[in-house]
């Protein structure tokens, strides 16, 4: 804001006698005093010239002149504009005496070089701003104060006393520690990027645990969302699946060939890489400098048709200069199995409902019949009354032990710089026999002379997996209470005994402790390096060659062996009893990119960053894949000891290989730091889709405004209020590689015309490229000196067209051919909120508390009656499930059509069970009762998504120690509770003689007049998919809990040579409250944890 004195225009001569005595009075009091006494009018910048700071005013005779430039100060000057008119401006550095060149370098707290950061000479318009390497050159005179100031980090003043090289070290400002952003690609300060992003420190994710990066990041981000997997639960070899503001393609296996990802998960970066869900699974978390989240399509067009579902940026740490740094960190887990989801019968419990369904009554009429089943009911009950209550559940399962170990060496000086270490963690599963040990070694170096950077990274990693031997956790929640483990000898049988139901039906009761004693196994094992090289040289200040190259080679080999001695080959030939199969992956691959960086600021208003660069890509992959049958008895799985082949098969094998490229440009714009623009727009080549449809643009645009850099705004109260919008399109590559490829393979049988071909896949040349129209509205906040802050992004996500595969006409042979059709529009809202409640930084006391939501609306359109298969299937699976007596797959629960969202429920209207007659009575579509059951009749009954989800956090910090709490909420959505479904009813015949949840036996309809939720007991009669099973749930997860204790500098340390210890405890997934009761972890349990890490630099 400018302030002009006014008051007349009577020239005078600037250097006429002053005298005035005002004593103690502003310096803007003052100017309007010497104005009035000798006619002139002053002009200046309230910006530059901090006019309400306190002057002593008395002068008796003094010139003008002379009154004014003591005042004002040394570093201004009066400039003469008009008769009585005189400007108030800083000194140019040419106003000072005894010039001279200062140079210096600007380092982060990792001494890594900062460039973009402004200098300016305190009190002048002059000013500069360091290059790529953070360098700088500037004139000053001595007793100059340089002013040093960078988005993210506090601003720092220096005086200059000579003539000396400068080394400044900036350090961050804890307000502003994600204030820039790595985008993997380029890096843009947050001040000015329109893009929607979240940047986490490596720090922030080893405050929530030390078990993986994916169970941290789900904590700290409201729209990365980890899906529970009811099946596998905690099995450490299992792959979470994860979304990141929902979905963008339709999800079936037959999307995917080996080596394709989930069409729904996000890109995952490492180091300016792209890499694997399993390889950040594995990663050292005590390697992670900073993990980004680029969610909307600003941020995420640089990387093109890869970019719909989100890119996640993993950057781990550099190598520092300095003398050697050696860090250890040990981490320590404790696993619990949590197997308080499971509602079981007790010994008694399960005899007696039994009895209740007619187990024990002979449908015979001789007499015999009935007493031979009494005798077998007595002899049940004998052992029950002897106090026979086998829990199954802790039989195999196990308190699991980790632990993990990591050295890392780092060092150098300003030119030569490295980091080396190794990490290697052992860990146990809760399932017995479960478990997975993973190793990693890296070698970073890092080259800097004048206007070179080379640098090289060089990554060595391996696991190896095991599948419990006690076979699935199923077959323990299903065994009888009323059994014992062993026999009179001790020993396991292999069968409990073998029973006839209804006297009709016999088979042999499996004692699930037996599979423990088989040789079977399925075990992996995994070796992938990594190298990346990358190149820059500085070509001028702002403009900056790059280039980067990775090569990479994974290898995967995979074991299962299947015992001649398992149950489930006692129907099967013996030369065909046993199993094993072996399957290998190798693949190689690279990556290059290069392109040029440039970075300027034009006047004092106009900051420019952009970028052009070019990708190639090559991926290679070959699987061999056999499988053999037939062992003897006791044998270890060698293949040799195979009979044969498996019938009607023959070893497979398959190559593919993945091409693309890519060319982009990207540009981000900044006035003044008020007015903001991003523009992105990239170019994609791939063999994915169809041979017509090799390339297909990309593009972004983003606006933003800084209303806290508005003069009429500035507040002490608003420290940050920023609008953005953004919108683009990006597409989606996870769909497998064979799209727009004709497949053949040889028959396995042979005529006089010789070996046929067999077409399995059918190409489709016009296959269209998945695009998502992404547009993105957001306010980022901070008020009161940044103790509260906040983040609202409203979003829309629109894919077209989807890659759906649907079967063709029997008469093809085929099944599965790829086409365009419909689309999927995603709404959203996310909000993070944090409040600090105590903000003592100088007593070290800080206290913050921190909400996230999120909330998804999903809608399908465009197909019509396009995917009327895929309906018909789910239905038809639905059916499987009972007959096979299999767990009721999701699958069946969705339907694909207009106007619906892919986590509908769908299910059939019931209104309960009669009263009188104990039957359920549906609803039709037309509004009628009925006790037929008929599936046109089924409609959306509920969505398995919640209303919102999120996490409430408590974070509490007093001297060296620490304390936080989060919390996670799921509010609103509906549950299909398989529990209730298939073990309260449609319990057959043969699944009598496995135990059920308690409620089979207390919440079925028995008489007439009865309220019940469930049908009444018996062994005959199918219950299909109805409303009458879903149901709304509401969830509380105490998803992690840490105390911590950080020392530095200490003389107890020092003793034993530690620079710095840091000590962790944690609680993960130590409580969860639903409002409904349904079994999770149906073939592996979930697991609570306790944890501990100690972190000790030398």
């Amino acid at each position: 804001m400018f302030c002009i004195l006014f008051l007349n225009f009577t020239a005078f001569a600037f250097s006429q006698k002053v005298t005035i005595n005002l004593g103690s009075v502003t310096l803007h009091e003052a100017l309007k005093e010497i104005g009035k006494k000798t006619n002139v009018d002053f002009f200046y910048s309230e910006e530059e010239l901090d006019a309400n700071r306190k002057v002593y005013v008395s002068f008796k005779d003094e010139d003008l002149s002379n009154v004014v430039s003591t005042l004002i100060g040394e570093n201004f000057k009066l400039e003469k504009q008009g008769e009585g008119l005189y400007l108030i401006i800083p000194k140019e550095v040419s106003d000072f005496q005894d010039q001279f060149i200062v140079n210096g370098v600007v380092t982060d707290e990792n001494n890594q070089p900062m460039p973009g950061v402004t200098i300016m000479v305190k009190g002048t318009r002059v000013g500069t701003s360091t290059d790529f390497d953070g360098k700088f050159r500037i004139r000053v005179a001595e007793e100059n104060t340089l002013t040093l100031s960078f988005v993210g980090y506090l601003k720092q003043e220096i005086v200059i006393k000579d003539d000396k090289d400068l080394k400044i070290q900036l350090k961050p400002d804890v307000a502003e520690l994600d204030a820039v952003v790595v985008t993997g690609i380029v890096e843009r300060k947050k001040e000015t990027f329109t893009g929607t992003v979240n940047t986490i420190t490596g720090d922030e994710i080893r405050e929530i645990g030390n078990l993986n990066i994916i169970e941290s990041v789900k904590t700290l981000d409201p729209s990365f969302i980890v899906l529970e997997n009811n099946l596998q639960g905690s099995n450490p070899n299992i792959l979470p699946t994860i979304e990141v503001r929902g979905k963008t393609s339709v999800s079936t296996d037959d999307l995917r060939d080996s080596y394709g990802a989930d069409p729904n998960s996000p890109l995952f970066v490492l180091d300016g890489f792209e890499t694997s869900l399993r390889r950040i699974m594995d990663l050292d978390m005590n390697r992670v400098a900073s993990i980004t989240i680029l969610k909307d399509a600003a941020s995420t067009a640089l990387y093109g048709s890869k970019a719909a579902n989100g890119v996640v940026v993993v950057e781990t740490k550099r190598p520092k200069e300095g003398k050697l740094q050696v860090n250890y960190i040990g981490d320590y887990n404790i696993q619990f199995p949590d197997l308080s989801d499971y509602n079981l019968m007790n010994a008694e419990e399960k005899l007696e409902f039994e009895r209740l369904s007619g187990r024990w009554t002979s449908s015979l009429p001789e007499l015999e019949n009935q007493i031979r089943m009494d005798t077998l009911y007595a002899e049940k009950l004998a052992e029950v009354r002897r106090g026979v209550n086998t829990y199954w559940l802790s039989e195999p399962t196990q308190t699991a032990i980790s632990q993990k170990h990591s050295v890392y060496v780092s060092g150098g000086t300003d030119e030569i710089r490295f980091n080396t270490g190794v990490s290697y963690r052992a860990a146990e599963g809760v399932m017995k026999g479960s478990g997975r040990d993973t190793w990693n070694a890296n070698v970073d170096l890092t080259y800097r002379k004048g206007k070179w950077n080379v640098s090289n990274r060089l990554y060595l990693g391996g696991y190896d997996a095991r599948e419990s031997n006690y076979g699935s956790f199923r077959n323990f929640a299903e065994a009888n209470p009323y059994y014992r483990k062993y026999d009179e000898f001790g020993e396991i049988t292999r069968y409990f005994e073998s029973v006839r139901v209804k006297d009709f039906y016999g088979f042999n009761v499996v004692n699930p402790l037996y599979y423990s004693t088989l040789n079977s196994k399925d075990e992996t094992n995994n070796f992938n390096i990594t190298n990346n090289f990358g190149i820059n040289y500085d070509i001028s200040s702002v403009l900056r060659f790059q280039g980067q190259l990775q090569i990479n080679k994974v290898m995967v080999d995979q074991e299962v062996f299947v015992d001649p001695e398992d149950p489930i080959f006692d129907d099967v030939n013996f030369f065909e009893r046993g199993e094993y199969r072996r399957s290998q992956v190798n693949s190689f691959g690279y990556r290059a990119n290069a392109g040029v960086v440039y970075h300027d600021l034009w006047g004092e208003k106009h900051m420019i960053n952009g970028n052009v660069r070019f990708d190639i890509e090559e991926q290679n992959n070959e699987a061999y894949n056999t499988t053999t049958v037939g062992f003897p008895a006791g044998s270890n799985g060698n293949p040799g000891f195979a009979f044969s082949y498996k019938p009607d098969s023959k070893p497979g094998y398959n190559i593919t290989k993945y091409r693309r490229n890519n060319i982009l440009g990207s540009v981000n714009y900044a006035y003044d730091n008020r007015f903001l623009l991003d523009a992105t727009y990239r170019i994609d080549g791939s063999t994915a889709f169809g041979s017509n449809e090799k390339y297909s643009p990309f593009w972004s645009v983003g606006a933003g405004w800084n209303l806290h850099n508005e003069m009429k705004v500035k507040s002490d109260v608003l420290n940050l209020f920023r609008v953005r919008q953004t919108l683009g399109y990006t597409g989606n590559q996870n769909l497998g590689s064979i799209a727009s490829t004709s497949i053949y393979t040889y028959l396995n049988r042979v005529n006089g015309f010789g070996t046929g071909l067999g077409l399995t896949t059918l190409a489709n040349p016009d296959l269209e490229w998945q695009r998502t129209y992404d547009t993105n509205l957001g306010i980022d906040l901070a008020m009161f000196k940044n103790r509260f802050d906040a983040q609202f992004n409203i979003y829309t996500k629109k894919s077209e067209p989807l890659v759906v595969p649907v079967d063709l006409a029997s008469s093809t042979g085929l099944v599965s051919y790829p086409l365009n059709v419909g689309r999927l529009d995603v709404n959203g809202l996310e909000v993070i909120a944090g409040y600090k409640v105590i903000n003592d930084l100088e007593n070290r006391i800080t206290w913050r508390l921190r909400a996230t939501a999120a909330m998804v609306n999903m809608e399908y359109g465009g197909f019509d009656n396009t995917l009327r298969s895929l309906n018909d299937q789910a239905v038809a699976d639905g059916e499987e499930s009972f007959l096979e007596d299999k767990p009721l797959n999701e699958e069946s629960l969705r339907r694909y059509r207009d106007g619906y969202s892919p986590d509908d429920i769908w299910a059939v209207p019931s209104l309960g069970i009669d009263p009188a007659s104990g039957r359920e009575v549906f609803l039709k579509k037309n509004g009628q009762t009925t006790y037929e059951y008929d599936n046109d009749d089924a409609v959306v009954v509920g969505t398995s998504r919640p209303d919102v989800e999120g996490v409430i956090s408590s974070y509490f910090n007093i001297k060296d120690f620490s304390f936080n709490l989060n919390v996670r909420y799921r509010f609103g959505g509906q549950n299909f509770n398989n529990a209730l479904y298939q073990k309260v009813e449609n319990i057959s015949v043969r699944d009598i003689t496995l135990n059920q949840d308690r409620r089979a036996l207390y919440d079925r309809w028995q008489q007439p007049g009865d309220i019940s939720q469930f049908k009444a007991i018996g062994l005959t009669g199918y219950t299909p998919i109805s409303s009458r099973f879903v149901q709304d749930e509401n969830v509380l997860i105490g998803e992690s809990i840490n105390v911590g204790y950080r020392a530095s500098n200490k003389k107890w340390l020092s003793a034993i040579g530690i620079r710095t210890l840091r000590l962790n405890a944690y609680m993960n997934d130590i409580f969860r409250i639903s409002s409904i009761q349904a079994e999770r972890g149906i073939d592996y349990p979930f697991a609570r944890s306790v944890s501990f890490s100690i972190n000790a630099m030398f």
